[in-house]
């Protein structure tokens, strides 16, 4: 996620460079689990729920992407106009780019397209700084959310997180409507990790609490610099944020299959926006 532009060149390289020891790191840190771990164990998580939740999980993903895109969309052209569509392939092409090398080159795509759909450079580039300072805010607002769901029930936190959505979107501002997005989108997140959890993870550890520690780990990934959609250091966070309460091998299993579900949920939303063909 984390850009370097605009930093001194010394600092940009050090960023850099931390951002790339961490990813090895992190690299390291899995591929010494999966070492110590019999291939047969995690073979043998494998089932047809778990499919089927993986299937499930994708689709929320996807779904998220769409809600960040009506974000990214409200931010970046509060005036409307343009169309969904077009905002869409915007998005779109940024999501599939942002698993290259650098994670830079979702917002530089998105600079290029926006300014081929008659949006300012200013304009798109407030709307990402934004976007990721809303990132922040509401990946811990849902995580909290899922936290408190184990202290105070499920349906309050529902409740209170939907509320500060609903609010923050009938406030009619382009941020309020923007943060209602973004919740949206990643309480998306913590479905598809309480599906795959339900399916695979034993006992020990509440389905919601799950949920909280898959933010936790991907806003690990999301600040980390260089790391190509959280990659590597997305796994590694929740595989160490979960180990005390969970077997190796069906959270090894939860956390790998949580990664191919949301490269395919983004992968198929991405196709499917640059697929769409324009609307004026």
């Amino acid at each position: 996620m984390a850009e370097t532009a605009g930093l001194p060149a010394g600092d940009g390289r050090l960023v850099r460079w931390g951002g790339a020891a961490i990813v090895a790191l992190s690299i390291g840190f899995i591929g010494q689990r999966l070492w110590t771990l019999d291939p047969a164990q995690l073979a043998g998580q494998a089932s047809w729920p778990l499919a089927g939740a993986m299937l499930a999980a994708t689709a929320l993903f996807a779904g998220a992407n769409r809600l960040l895109a009506g974000g990214w969309q409200a931010l970046a052209d509060p005036a409307g106009r343009l169309c969904g569509r077009v905002a869409g392939r915007i998005y779109g092409r940024g999501v599939l780019l942002k698993y290259l090398p650098g994670s830079v080159f979702q917002y530089v795509s998105r600079q290029v397209d926006a300014r081929g759909a008659g949006l300012t450079q200013g304009q798109a580039a407030k709307a990402s700084l934004v976007e990721i300072g809303l990132h922040l805010a509401s990946s811990m607002t849902v995580a909290a959310g899922c936290f408190a769901a184990g202290q105070i029930g499920t349906v309050p936190a529902v409740v209170g997180v939907g509320a500060a959505g609903i609010a923050a979107w009938h406030s009619r501002l382009p941020m309020g409507r923007a943060f209602a997005c973004q919740l949206g989108a990643f309480s998306c997140f913590a479905g598809a990790a309480m599906l795959v959890a339900a399916a695979i993870l034993p006992g020990g550890l509440a389905l919601s609490q799950f949920a909280a520690l898959f933010l936790l780990a991907w806003l690990a990934g999301f600040v980390v610099p260089v790391a190509p959609g959280g990659l590597g250091v997305r796994e590694a966070a929740l595989l160490a944020l979960a180990a005390g309460s969970l077997a190796a091998a069906p959270l090894l299993a939860a956390v790998l299959a949580l990664r191919i579900a949301s490269i395919l949920g983004d992968l198929g939303y991405g196709l499917a926006a640059l697929a769409l063909p324009r609307r004026g």
